[in-house]
């Protein structure tokens, strides 16, 4: 669903698109167990799904927490993946020393403070309902009060206090949120939620990693509004993938939806130039 605006992009093109729920999100399982959530383990789960589906080569790709594991997919299984591309999120190579998120928030990132909210189990006992989930999917999604205020903030959190007061959001359909409501309230927030509490676990898988270059071909479409990922966050990652094509739009968090011509002509440009060109570099 969240790649509505895109799919069919790439089924025009003639390639074969498969579009899976991450873990916890959706109709998934979403499993008690912290460790089915680690990067590791979704990666693994990334590379059995192509392997039942017969594809010993992919073109992988996502957005936010897609992203973070798309990444993580071609370090984990270098062989599987072919091209990369991602949303939003920059790339991160694997931590050489650990640093909790409390020290990274109060040290290096204080626009992750929301994360702090979100791993603390607050928000799951306040957001239960299929109504709730949506007032809360409609905070992270740029609502608003009659009185124009935000009731999400990357520095603090969601301000729970305020959902019930949030009016419609410019950025999704009616029929869409519902959905999306129904989908969330399916298993709670608690799935989603736990991808903000696996930064130990990864740490610790990605020790036995070799190395964190992404020696394939990657494109990164950079959304200059994101409020939790600013533009300087992106600014380093081609010093660890060299084979890097960086596009931008004037978009927030949610540029899939906001700007889908933007975002699709960046992929279809790359898609023509290097995935068929196979010529490393893209200029866009």
């Amino acid at each position: 669903m969240g790649w509505r605006y895109q799919i069919p992009l790439f089924i025009n093109k003639g390639y074969r698109v498969i579009a899976p729920d991450c873990l916890g999100y959706g109709r998934t399982d979403a499993p008690l167990d912290l460790n089915a959530y680690s990067h590791k383990s979704c990666a693994d789960d990334i590379k059995e799904l192509a392997n039942q589906l017969g594809a010993s080569k992919i073109i992988l790709g996502g957005h936010d927490w897609g992203a973070a594991l798309a990444y993580r997919v071609a370090l984990w299984h270098p062989g599987l993946v072919t091209h990369l591309f991602t949303v939003c999120v920059p790339y991160s190579p694997p931590y050489k020393k650990y640093m909790t998120l409390e020290d990274m928030v109060a040290k290096v990132a204080p626009h992750f403070a929301y994360q702090l909210h979100f791993v603390s189990g607050k928000i799951e006992q306040a957001v239960k309902s299929k109504d709730e989930n949506k007032q809360f999917l409609i905070a992270l999604y740029g609502g608003r009060t009659q009185e124009k205020e935000f009731a999400f903030d990357p520095h603090k959190g969601v301000n729970l206090g305020l959902l019930p007061r949030l009016k419609k959001t410019w950025v999704i359909e009616e029929d869409e949120m519902e959905y999306y409501a129904w989908e969330f309230a399916r298993h709670g927030l608690r799935g989603p939620l736990n991808w903000y509490r696996t930064r130990k676990i990864n740490y610790e898988d990605e020790l036995s990693l070799q190395q964190g270059t992404i020696d394939i071909p990657v494109l990164f479409i950079q959304a200059l509004k994101d409020a939790a990922l600013p533009p300087h966050l992106g600014k380093g990652m081609g010093k660890v993938i060299p084979q890097l094509t960086t596009k931008q739009v004037n978009a927030s968090h949610w540029a899939l939806w906001e700007k889908p011509e933007e975002v699709n002509a960046a992929l279809e440009a790359w898609m023509d130039e290097v995935v068929k060109g196979s010529n490393g570099v893209a200029k866009l």
